[in-house]
């Protein structure tokens, strides 16, 4: 599982996307959670992540999102909390 360190909005609905292309990041997205994010993804397309949200740790699975004509390259999913043991 990759752990991100940057702190990331979740809708209500608890669905994420994070933007890897264009010339700033967001707010809160961290340059080495994007290159970890390539990294990991590379081969499969997704990958399990744990990130800081605003509600606290969040568990879930992004998927790599290639560009369309007018969007740059993301990687979207939704999340949940982790079970409480």
């Amino acid at each position: 599982m990759l752990i991100l360190e940057g702190t990331y909005q979740v809708q209500p609905n608890k669905r994420l996307m994070i933007c890897a292309g264009g010339k700033t990041l967001p707010t809160g997205t961290l340059e080495s959670d994007i290159e970890a994010l390539q990294r990991v993804c590379r081969d499969k397309g997704r990958c399990d992540v744990q990130i800081n949200t605003q509600h606290g740790i969040m568990h879930g699975v992004l998927i790599e999102k290639k560009p369309y004509k007018f969007s740059a390259w993301h990687y979207e999913g939704h999340l949940a909390f982790p079970a409480k043991s």
